[in-house]
C-alpha cells in the first residue's frame, strides 16, 4: 500500500519538474514590433482616423513583417509585397481562413456570407456559384444591357443640374441600381429604405468592436447598444430582402431553370433542388446577397469619386481622359455609352489603375487568420494568429514603385502589374484563395460610369472653392472614401440619348 506521507513530496517534486520544463521551454521567435501597454497592448496605435498610416510608419521601424498585441489579440501585420506573397501564395492554405469578428456574426448570418465565412466547402461552393453567375465572360455579357442603361440614367439625371451634385450619393445610388437588377431582377419597391440600411450597416460593421479585441469582454457592446444597433439594421435589411425574396419563390419556372435566371433564383434552385455539399438556408442566401451588394456598391463608387478628384486637381490629365473618349465615341454613328467602348479606352483606364494604388478601396485588407503553425522569413508564426495585410503601405513602398508618393496613370504605360491578384505589388482587391470574387463585374461598373462621366461632360469645381482647397483626407472603414465628398458642377458636352435595348 501507498504510504500516504509520501504523497506531499512526490506532489511537490512532481511541480518543481514541471515548473522547471516550463522554464525551459523555448520561447517563440516572433516578428518585432513596438513595446507593448498593459491590458491593451498596441491598440494605442490604432486609435487613429487612418490606422494604415500609422502601421505604414510603425513598418519603416519594425519591418514589413511586425506583431502586434491588439487588446488580447495576437497580431501580424504586412507591409510588403515579399511579405504579402509569403501570406497569400506560399503559405495560403495556412491563412485562408478569416477571424470570428463581432460584426460579421450578427451582419453576416453568423458568418455565412462569403467574405467571412470560415475556410471549408461551404465558402467554397459560395465563392463558385458567384463567379459563375456574376463575373463569367457569359455572364457579364448577359448583364451588360442593364449596366448601360443605368449609367445612361445618370447621365440623364446629371444633365438636367446646372447646381453642384454630390458625385458619390449618385455614384452609391448608380451601383445599388446595377446590383439590385442583376441579384432581383428588377428594383424594390422600397429601394430608398434598403439603399439607407445597406449604409448604416457598412458604417456600424466598421465600429471599433470591443469583443474583436477583447473577446471575454464582448458582452460591454450589448451594455452599450452597439449589437441592438446592428441586430436593428439586420432586421430592416432581412425584411425587404424578404419580401423580395418571396416573390421570387412564388414565380413561376421553379423547376425548370427560366432563360433570365437572377442570382437570387440561382440560389434559391440549389437550395431546393439539394446537390450541395453544405445545404443553403434562406438566411444563408440573404447573407450572399448583403455582400454582393456591400462590396459592388462601395468600392465602385469610392474608386470614381477618387478617380474624378484626381482629374478635378490635375486638368491635363482630366483634357487628355475626355479627349480620348469623345474621340472614341464620337467615331460612332450613334454617340452612346456602350461596354464595347471601355478597351479601346487606354488613358483611363490607366487612371482607373492608378487610383486602385493611390487611394485603394480597401487599404487593410480582410483580415486572415492562420490555422496552423507556420515559420515566414525566420519567424515563428503560432495558429491562430490574425493577419492584417496592409496594402496601402505597399504602394507606397519605394521597392515596389517609382515616386510612390505621386500620382501619375502614366506608370501604367508599359507596366504589366495586373489587379487580379497575380502581383502581389498590386493587389487591391487582394489575392490567393480569399481574392475578391466580384472583380470583373466592380471594374466593367467603374469604367463605364466614369467614361460616361467624363464624356457627356465638363466639370468645374462650385463658385468660390479653388483646386488647392480640396479636401484630400480619407475615412477609414470596411472601405477608404473622401472624408469630405466630392461636390462638382456639371456642364452638359454632349447631349444624353436613351434607348432601352
Amino acid at each position: 500500500m501507498f504510504p500516504p506521507s509520501l504523497l506531499v513530496p512526490l506532489l511537490l517534486l512532481f511541480l518543481f519538474f514541471l515548473l522547471k520544463k516550463c522554464s525551459h521551454r523555448r520561447p517563440l521567435l516572433l516578428p518585432p514590433g513596438p513595446p507593448k501597454l498593459p491590458f491593451i497592448g498596441n491598440m494605442n496605435h490604432l486609435l487613429h482616423p487612418a490606422p494604415h498610416h500609422v502601421l505604414h510608419n510603425l513598418a519603416t521601424i519594425y519591418g514589413p513583417i511586425m506583431h502586434l498585441k491588439l487588446g488580447f489579440v495576437s497580431t501580424i501585420v504586412v507591409s510588403s509585397a515579399e511579405a504579402a506573397k509569403q501570406i497569400m501564395k506560399t503559405h495560403d492554405t495556412i491563412f485562408s481562413n478569416r477571424p470570428k469578428l463581432v460584426a460579421p456574426k450578427i451582419l453576416g448570418y453568423n458568418y455565412t456570407d462569403i467574405a467571412f465565412a470560415p475556410y471549408g466547402s461551404y465558402w467554397r461552393q459560395l465563392k463558385k456559384t458567384c463567379i459563375l453567375e456574376l463575373s463569367t465572360t457569359k455572364r457579364m455579357g448577359s448583364t451588360r444591357f442593364i449596366r448601360e442603361e443605368e449609367v445612361t440614367r445618370l447621365a440623364q439625371s446629371i444633365s438636367v443640374s446646372s447646381e453642384p451634385i454630390n458625385l458619390a450619393e449618385r455614384l452609391f445610388a448608380l451601383n445599388h441600381n446595377i446590383i439590385t437588377r442583376i441579384t432581383f431582377g428588377d428594383k424594390f419597391d422600397d429601394e430608398l429604405r434598403f439603399r439607407l440600411a445597406i449604409r448604416e450597416g457598412t458604417v456600424l460593421a466598421a465600429g471599433f468592436q470591443i469583443g474583436d479585441f477583447f473577446p471575454s469582454l464582448g458582452f460591454i457592446a450589448k451594455l452599450t447598444g452597439m449589437n441592438a444597433r446592428m441586430e436593428e439594421c439586420l432586421v430592416e435589411l432581412s425584411s425587404i430582402m424578404d419580401k423580395n425574396i418571396q416573390q421570387h419563390m412564388h414565380m413561376e419556372h421553379k423547376i425548370e431553370k427560366p432563360q433570365d435566371e437572377h442570382l437570387v433564383d440561382v440560389l434559391l434552385r440549389l437550395k431546393d433542388n439539394g446537390g450541395l455539399d453544405e445545404p443553403l438556408t434562406t438566411d444563408n442566401i440573404k447573407s450572399v446577397l448583403l455582400d454582393v451588394f456591400t462590396g459592388a456598391s462601395e468600392n465602385s463608387s469610392n474608386i470614381v469619386e477618387w478617380a474624378m478628384t484626381e482629374m478635378i486637381r490635375n486638368p491635363s490629365m482630366m483634357e487628355k481622359a475626355q479627349a480620348e473618349v469623345r474621340k472614341v465615341i464620337g467615331e460612332k454613328a450613334k454617340p452612346t455609352i456602350q461596354e464595347t467602348d471601355l478597351p479601346k479606352l487606354h488613358y483611363m483606364k490607366m487612371v482607373i489603375k492608378e487610383t486602385l494604388r493611390f487611394h485603394p478601396p480597401v487599404p487593410l485588407l480582410l483580415p486572415r487568420e492562420s490555422m496552423d503553425r507556420c515559420t515566414i522569413n525566420g519567424y515563428e508564426i503560432p495558429s491562430k494568429t490574425r493577419v492584417f495585410i496592409n496594402y496601402w503601405a505597399i504602394t507606397r513602398d519605394p521597392a515596389s514603385w517609382k515616386d510612390p508618393n505621386v500620382f501619375d496613370p502614366e506608370r501604367f504605360q508599359d507596366e504589366t502589374k495586373d489587379y487580379r491578384g497575380h502581383d502581389f505589388e498590386y493587389i487591391p482587391f487582394g489575392a490567393g484563395r480569399r481574392v475578391c470574387p466580384g472583380i470583373s463585374l466592380g471594374m466593367a461598373n467603374t469604367e463605364l460610369s466614369l467614361a460616361s462621366l467624363l464624356y457627356h461632360f465638363d466639370w468645374e469645381l462650385p463658385e468660390g472653392e479653388k483646386v488647392e482647397d480640396l479636401d484630400m483626407k480619407e475615412t477609414f472603414g470596411m472601405t477608404c472614401y473622401k472624408s469630405c465628398s466630392l461636390r462638382l458642377v456639371p456642364r452638359l458636352r454632349f447631349p444624353v440619348e436613351f434607348s432601352m435595348t
